[in-house]
């Protein structure tokens, strides 16, 4: 099922539902995935950030982390996108 076809479905179940107690556990399930930021042209969604950055965090301490210089940072930059 293409991405349109399952909103429209959604949509219409959607709209087919009275009960009070559904709609507001649907409205919060949707607000509770807030999109943060966009990669590659997919959404990058919060929980899925904040589980992303709390496994860097424990990287980071349990010294497993590989960590880069700015100039690092920089230098693979300008390399992958042929700007140096």
């Amino acid at each position: 099922m293409s991405t349109e076809t399952l909103k429209i479905s959604l949509a219409q179940k959607i709209l087919g539902i009275s009960d009070d107690l559904l709609l507001n556990k649907l409205k919060t399930l949707i607000e509770s995935e807030n999109i943060v930021g966009y990669a590659k042209g997919k959404p990058i969604y919060e929980s899925q950030y904040i589980k992303e950055m709390n496994k860097s965090i424990m990287a980071i301490k349990n010294g497993t982390a590989t960590l880069y210089t700015t100039k690092e940072v920089r230098n693979n930059i300008l390399n992958e996108n042929n700007l140096g």
